[in-house]
């Protein structure tokens, strides 16, 4: 079943009248039942209605689908910090939309409580979906569970997602496992296959990618 989470307005004169001075280029116009964005799309920016509205929702591995927002004049869509969208926006109605620069969502999200809070949902929404994905709609083994999270993190953790980052969010054992659903014992028998395939390293700090394609190689199998 849809789940409707609301329609959040913007503030903020600074940022509304940015929008508004920016150049017909740097406009899209998008046609009833097309999209704006979708899931797994390159994210390039965020996206500000001018005219028409948008239905934002996300699609979950298993299939179902769940309404994020009715997006209308005023309002930003398109918030995030991972690399490629996790969710879709697609016009009810023919709709423009003014491309942000960084520069604009950055003064609209230090001006806009409401905005910085759906900024912090929208993070939250990645976490689930690569946590979902991670799982999978099959039967995943433990080891291919714990590689897809494991690149999961990186890419959320560290937008250039480079070998050799840490990342700190792996080193709690049980919690881990609970949210892999699967078995401490498991968890430490799959990050041990990992670190003899010379594709991570565990340290006090936690976990550090030593070989990126190795790893996506493994979790894509």
């Amino acid at each position: 079943m849809l789940a409707n989470h609301g329609h959040h307005g913007l503030s903020g004169e600074d940022f509304a009248g940015a929008a508004v001075s920016r150049p017909r280029s740097h406009h899209r116009t998008v046609k009833h039942g097309e999209t704006l964005f979708a899931d797994g799309d390159r994210r390039h920016t965020a996206y500000r209605v001018l005219r028409g509205a948008l239905c934002h929702y996300v699609v979950w591995p298993d299939g179902s689908h769940d309404v994020i927002e009715f997006v209308f004049p005023g309002d930003i869509v398109g918030l995030g910090h991972l690399q490629d969208h996790v969710s879709t926006a697609q016009a009810m109605v023919d709709t423009e939309v003014a491309c942000l620069s960084e520069a604009e969502l950055s003064r609209a999200l230090a001006t806009d409580a409401s905005l910085s809070a759906r900024l912090a949902s929208a993070a939250d929404r990645e976490f689930d979906v690569v946590r979902r994905r991670a799982l999978g709609t099959g039967r995943r083994t433990p080891l291919h569970r714990v590689a897809s999270y494991i690149l999961a993190v990186a890419h959320m953790d560290c937008a250039s997602g480079e070998t050799g980052d840490i990342l700190a969010d792996l080193k709690s054992g049980p919690a881990l496992a609970n949210l892999l659903e699967i078995g401490a014992a498991d968890l430490t028998a799959a990050l041990a296959d990992l670190e003899a395939r010379g594709l991570v390293a565990t340290t006090p700090a936690g976990v550090v990618i030593r070989d990126r394609l190795g790893l996506e190689a493994l979790s894509d199998a």
